[in-house]
C-alpha cells in the first residue's frame, strides 16, 4: 500500500489504467486512503475525478477514512454538505470509520460536537458510531457513549451496542450488562444482549436469562429469547422446551411465544401444554385455538375433545366458537 510520503502519481496513474477488477479498486482505494492522511485536498480530487459512480463512491469513501485520521472534522464538514441523503450518510459512516481506527474517544469527541450542532440528528450519527466502535472491537467505548446519551439516545444505543457485542463476545456483553446498577440502563443492556446473542445462539440465551434473578424485567427477555430461537430452528426450541423442566419462572415466555399465529398450531399447543401454572396455561390454549379452530376446524375439535386442560370457563368460549363456526348452536 502507498503511504502518503511515498506517495507516486506516476505509480497512481499506471495502476488506475490497468483494466477494473475488486483487487484493483481496493488496491487504488487504499492508495487514496493513505494519501488522504497527509493531503486531503488532492486525494479527493483524485477521487472526484474518476468517471466510473461506483468506483468513484469507492475512492471518495476511502479518501474520507483517511482524511478522518487526521482531521476528523474536516472531514466531518464536507460529508455533511453533501446534498444527497444517501451519499452524506455513507460518507459520515466513512468519517467515522476512520476517525475511530485512529483514535476511538476522538471519534466520541466529534460525534458529541455534531449533535450539538444538529441535535435531530443525534439519534442517527450516535448509531453510526456505535457500529464504528462495534466493528473496531471497542465494545466498552461504544456501551459508555451510550449510557451518556439522554433518555431518548439511550433507548436506541444501548440496545444496538451491547446487541453489536453480544453477537460476538457474548459472555462479555452478558457479564457487563447483569452488573449495572441503573436498573432502566440495566434492562436497556439485556435486551440489547439478548437481541445480539440470539441471533447467534439462542439456546445459549435462554439458559443465561434462566439464570438472571426472577422479576418482572426477566420475562420480555425471555419472551424475546424463545420468539427469536423459534424463528431460526424451531425444532431445535420445540425440543428443548420438551426436554426441560420449564418451571413457572418459564410460564409467561413460552405462553407468549405459544401465541405467536405463525407457529403451526400442533407446535403451537406443546408450548401451551408446557405452560405450568394452570390459569395461564388454559388462556394460552385458548388463543392457540381460536387461530387453530379458523385454519383446520376438524383438527381444533378433535383435539379441545380430549383436552383436560382447559378451565370451565375457557372450555365455554372455545364450545362456543366451534358451534359457531361449524354453523351450529351452541350448547
Amino acid at each position: 500500500m502507498a503511504t502518503a510520503s511515498h506517495w507516486d502519481e506516476t505509480q497512481w496513474r499506471k495502476f488506475l489504467a490497468t483494466p477494473g477488477t475488486r483487487t484493483r479498486n481496493v488496491a487504488l482505494a487504499e492508495m487514496l486512503e493513505a494519501l488522504a492522511a497527509a493531503d486531503p485536498a488532492h486525494a479527493m480530487t483524485l477521487a472526484q475525478s474518476e468517471s466510473n459512480l461506483l468506483l468513484r463512491e469507492q475512492l471518495t469513501q476511502a479518501v474520507l477514512r483517511g482524511w478522518a485520521k487526521s482531521a476528523p472534522d474536516s472531514a466531518a464538514s464536507w460529508a455533511l454538505r453533501l446534498f444527497n441523503p444517501g451519499a452524506r450518510e455513507a460518507a459520515l459512516t466513512a468519517v467515522f470509520t476512520g476517525a475511530v481506527s485512529a483514535n476511538p474517544n476522538d471519534a466520541v469527541r466529534l460525534v458529541r460536537s455534531l449533535i450539538a450542532q444538529n441535535p435531530g440528528e443525534a439519534v442517527n450519527y450516535g448509531n453510526h458510531l456505535i457500529d464504528a466502535l462495534c466493528d473496531a472491537g471497542n465494545f466498552q467505548v461504544a456501551v459508555k457513549m451510550a449510557a451518556s446519551g439522554d433518555e431518548s439516545q439511550r433507548s436506541f444505543w444501548l440496545g444496538q451496542a451491547y446487541s453489536k457485542w453480544a453477537a460476538l463476545q457474548p459472555q462479555q456483553a452478558a457479564q457487563a450488562a447483569a452488573a449495572m446498577e441503573d436498573s432502566p440502563l440495566k434492562n436497556l443492556a439485556l435486551h440489547g444482549v439478548v437481541g445480539g446473542w440470539s441471533q447467534a445462539d439462542p439456546g445459549s440465551t435462554v439458559q443465561f436469562i434462566l439464570q438472571l434473578p426472577s422479576n418482572s424485567e426477566s420475562t420480555p427477555l425471555l419472551s424475546q429469547a424463545l420468539e427469536r430461537w423459534t424463528k431460526v430452528d424451531l425444532k431445535a426450541a420445540s425440543d428443548w422446551i420438551d426436554n426441560h423442566e420449564a418451571g413457572a419462572a418459564m410460564d409467561a415466555g413460552v405462553a407468549s411465544v405459544a401465541t405467536k399465529e405463525r407457529l403451526p398450531p400442533d407446535v403451537a399447543i406443546g408450548w401451551a401444554e408446557s405452560v405450568v401454572n394452570p390459569k395461564l396455561r388454559s388462556e394460552t390454549l385458548v388463543s392457540v385455538l381460536r387461530n387453530w379452530a379458523t385454519s383446520d376446524l376438524a383438527a381444533a375439535k378433535r383435539y379441545f375433545e380430549t383436552s383436560q386442560n382447559l378451565l370451565p370457563e375457557d372450555r365455554k368460549e372455545i364450545a362456543g366458537l366451534i358451534a359457531t363456526l361449524s354453523g351450529a348452536p351452541s350448547g
